[in-house]
């Protein structure tokens, strides 16, 4: 039996792959869809209209308004799945068009439906991407802000010095429309970081400092099996973040065996919390501005940094010469690993990775040590590292040990503190638990 919304998700997901292709492995992928962030923009928008098209046909209530007042045939609401996907994605991704276009006529074919289903289906998809494309128009994500300047003082966000030229990534993502709850950024209890001074920043120093060094680290192998699987830092045909999480819920939905109804509402309810998590983790990370492990223990014995006052922390001692392991450029071997081009607090990885993974255990009623096997493609024996082709890992997990895995792989790349990743990991249990309770209305709180 045809399940329309993985078949749609699956085209969306190499959507999101292609995007980040390019030829030239020494030249950076140029996406429409840049960035974690507009991505999961992207991927919510389109699971958004694949779950009205589906549910609305049935009369059901959806996110974006009135549902069709008589249901229409199980065929008539795939063909709406379709349509409204195709149009979504052809709108996000149109340096696809023929490659979409060309999946959506196969789908339509395989079906076999008659005229009166095509005709029904595909009224009702295009009203629905109709709805879906005015939901978005002005929601901020193409609104450029005020330029941002990066800050001299210690503890204060800077670029790379291994990669200098890399820019911000975002700086104004914090102000576009929420997807799931009202009021996002004023309402998702934050927390700030942990002061420089303290005890706790020179425990998360000192562990990054070890784990995550490029060379001369306490980690083990599976540490650093865990940082590359987990990684997906927008390297060259594989994307971003949002895309993983989706293979990863995939493979949640098929072991528990969920239905096609099912499956229509649980990306609906996943991808509106990844679009809000990062909202908020990037809203975060331009409010505190914290520095990443790669300038701060270059720069946290006092005569070092722009300013030369280092960090205060007794705890601390300063290699001015540290190199983290790195997000990998994968299938990039001639490019080096490097730290992504935004501040470090929350983890936008830790944020994204939560509510994904909350959303499905949520939405699907799963435990917690709900088993599943996923197979990264950051090691699945096609992608290429600096030392070569990856060998392939089909890895065992839960929904909680891929949590704490997830959070804990950015420490053993060297890019992140882990009091970063607890507060993604917080928030992004909030934005799940609440988006999971009230869809598809918008959660108030």
């Amino acid at each position: 039996m045809t399940d329309s919304i993985l078949h749609w998700n699956q085209i969306a997901l190499d959507a999101a792959r292609i995007d980040f292709s390019t030829d030239d492995p020494t030249k950076n992928p140029m996406p429409q869809q840049g960035g974690p962030t507009r991505t999961s923009r992207a991927l919510a928008m389109i699971h958004i209209a694949m779950h009205d098209a589906f549910v609305g046909a049935s009369g059901g209530t959806i996110y974006l308004g009135v549902a069709l007042p008589a249901p229409m045939p199980l065929n008539a609401a795939r063909i709406a799945v379709a349509y409204a996907a195709y149009l979504t994605l052809i709108d996000l991704f149109s340096n696809q068009f023929a490659r979409i276009q060309a999946e959506h006529t196969a789908f339509i074919a395989m079906l076999s439906a008659t005229d009166a289903e095509m005709t029904a289906g595909m009224t009702w998809g295009n009203q629905i991407a109709n709805r879906m494309r005015a939901d978005r128009a002005n929601d901020n994500s193409n609104v450029p802000g005020p330029d941002y300047i990066p800050g001299d003082a210690p503890g204060a966000h800077r670029v790379d010095p291994i990669d200098p030229a890399q820019g911000f990534l975002g700086p104004n993502w914090g102000s576009v429309a929420p997807f799931g709850i009202v009021d996002l950024v004023n309402k998702v209890p934050s927390m700030p970081p942990p002061a420089m001074d303290s005890q706790i920043y020179a425990d998360h120093y000192n562990a990054v400092l070890k784990l995550g060094s490029a060379t001369g680290s306490t980690r083990t192998p599976d540490q650093t099996t865990i940082g590359l699987y987990w990684a997906y830092d927008g390297p060259r045909n594989l994307g971003v973040p949002p895309r993983l999480y989706n293979q990863v819920v995939r493979e949640i939905s098929i072991k528990k065996g969920a239905t096609e109804a099912e499956n229509a509402k649980l990306f609906a309810v996943v991808n509106i919390a990844m679009a809000d998590a990062g909202i908020q983790a990037w809203h975060e990370k331009y409010v505190y501005n914290v520095w990443r492990p790669v300038v701060g223990i270059r720069e946290a014995d006092a005569g070092w940094g722009p300013t030369g006052l280092g960090d205060g922390n007794v705890g601390t001692a300063g290699d001015p010469y540290w190199v983290p392991l790195g997000a990998p450029r994968t299938n990039q071997p001639l490019r080096p690993a490097g730290t992504p081009n935004f501040p470090a607090y929350p983890s936008g990885h830790a944020t994204f990775g939560t509510a994904a993974l909350v959303a499905t255990q949520k939405t699907l009623n799963l435990p917690a040590n709900f088993e599943f096997n996923f197979v990264s493609e950051e090691l699945d024996g096609k992608s290429v590292g600096t030392t070569g082709i990856r060998t392939k890992l089909n890895r065992k997990l839960t929904i909680a040990s891929a949590i704490e895995e997830n959070v804990l792989s950015r420490v053993y790349l060297g890019v992140h503190w882990e009091f970063d990743g607890r507060e993604g990991e917080r928030n992004g249990r909030f934005i799940a638990e609440k988006i999971a309770a009230a869809f598809p209305q918008k959660a108030i709180i």
